[in-house]
């Protein structure tokens, strides 16, 4: 089996690779695979650049493939990604550019993706210039690229494109098994104090793990009169996912790529579940492995619930960690508009009132600096979850769209959907992101284009708007 290792961002050294190489291939006759060294292809590309763009970097791997690749490729042979953090959106992005019409003639058969940020990070809005100052993001003093920092900023367009492209995907039916592996653990020398995302609960100090699941979906509602109407809802096709004990995003203590030491026997949680991913040859047996992961998660986040953290000589403090999941958000008009000035509101209880959502329900958000009309919300299930079990509570929960401008030429109005946390449960799970797009109604007025037969000159500036224009137009 050919095994292509594609890193992260910002990255200028095959050295984070660490020993996972070595040991895989050390490991892998043990696994019943035939892995050589000779086979093990450690990618090189650049992300440092700023005029570097993820589509750039998958343009790349296609002719890098092509050349190195395929050719000692015995037939019917396929090969093997290994990637890390950015490494799995490139790769997918390869797949999509170049395959995505055709699956079946893709010559990946397996995708292992550790920690990849494939809704994004909140650390990406920090901006090269913190990120660079960041311990984990320093590679060699070398700034990380603005190029791919803006597909990786939560609610990047290119990222709302690329998972929106992957809903239609049916990979295991293909032959192509896509995994994710990530860790919640935090790397504390990596902590900085002056940024909390690199202590996040729920993420690896750079990805959450929500971000890195590919079960994720969307639902599309519209605008009709005063309610929002849900009109498509889409799934993706399961995806074998997994939480590994003790594992980071970055570093040699803990990371979940270079705490792997070139000599391990295949007890590290890492290369276990490598090879073990490697090893899957069907359908039943992808199916199998999924339901393996999805029980190692449970158990990880069972174990980790509960992190002590000491600082100093006798302040010490207790994080209850709670599963987490993510919301991204779209909103735009009937005309294809993105929108720049609104409010989201949340809205639960017999009144359907923002007040009565629970303390902590929001951990964060965040608004895509260049689509304003994106924004993404960290929610935490489990205060949900137990919210909504309470009888005083009820099971309403809804969301209501204000925005602006709401009078003049053209205008919105208040747009809201109201229905019950347990159909909401349907869309929305633990380490998982939904996208949701939302589209309002764009009303103009008659005023803003009109006709006369006066031919002296008149004043029309401020005029009355006038009714709307009829629905047909």
């Amino acid at each position: 089996m050919r095994v292509v290792f594609v890193h992260g961002w910002s990255v200028t050294n095959t050295n984070t690779y660490g020993g996972l190489p070595a040991a895989l291939a050390r490991n892998a006759a043990a696994a019943g695979l035939a892995i050589e060294v000779s086979h093990l292809f450690l990618a090189k590309y650049v992300s440092f650049a700023d005029e570097v763009k993820v589509d750039d970097i998958a343009r790349g791997m296609q002719h890098a493939v092509a050349e190195e690749i395929l050719p000692v490729l015995k037939p019917n042979e396929h090969f093997a990604c290994i990637t890390h953090s950015t490494g799995g959106p490139v790769v997918r992005e390869w797949i999509t550019l170049y395959h995505g019409d055709k699956l079946a003639d893709c010559p990946l058969s397996h995708l292992v993706m550790l920690a990849p940020a494939n809704h994004g990070s909140a650390l990406a809005q920090l901006g090269k210039g913190r990120l660079s100052r960041l311990k984990a993001f320093v590679a060699d003093g070398v700034e990380p690229g603005a190029g791919v920092l803006d597909w990786l900023e939560l609610g990047s367009d290119q990222g709302w494109d690329l998972n929106l492209a992957w809903l239609d995907y049916d990979c295991v039916k293909t032959g192509l098994f896509p995994f994710v592996l990530v860790g919640q653990k935090i790397d504390r020398s990596f902590y900085d104090n002056l940024n909390a995302y690199t202590g996040e609960a729920g993420s690896d100090g750079v990805v959450r793990a929500a971000a890195a699941n590919l079960n994720y979906g969307r639902l599309r509602l519209v605008q009709d009169g005063s309610e929002l109407e849900l009109l498509e809802e889409i799934r993706a096709k399961p995806t074998a996912f997994g939480v590994l004990p003790g594992r980071s995003h970055s570093g040699e203590t803990i990371g979940i790529l270079r705490s792997v030491k070139p000599g391990d026997d295949g007890s590290h949680p890492t290369l276990h579940w490598v090879l073990r991913c490697l090893q899957v040859a069907d359908a039943p047996g992808y199916k199998a492995l999924a339901t393996e992961l999805a029980t190692l998660t449970d158990g990880t986040q069972t174990a980790e619930r509960e992190e002590k953290v000491t600082t100093g000589f006798i302040f010490a403090r207790t994080f209850i960690t709670s599963r987490y999941c993510m919301l991204v958000v779209r909103l735009a008009d009937d005309r294809g508009n993105d929108l720049l000035d609104y409010e989201v509101i949340f809205t639960a209880g017999p009144d359907y009132d923002a007040n009565h959502l629970p303390e902590g329900f929001f951990v964060d958000r965040q608004r895509n600096l260049l689509n304003r009309g994106k924004l993404t919300y960290f929610i935490d299930y489990d205060v949900m979850t137990e919210w909504f079990q309470r009888p005083e509570v009820g099971d309403k929960f809804g969301v209501k769209v204000v925005a602006r401008p709401a009078t003049g030429y053209a205008y919105y109005t208040v747009a809201e959907h109201r229905g019950t946390f347990s159909g909401l449960r349907r869309f929305i799970a633990p380490n998982q992101t939904q996208m949701l797009d939302i589209e309002l109604k764009r009303h103009v007025r008659e005023g803003v284009f009109q006709l006369t037969q006066n031919l002296k000159p008149e004043k029309f500036a401020k005029q009355d708007p006038g009714a709307d224009l009829p629905a047909d137009v």
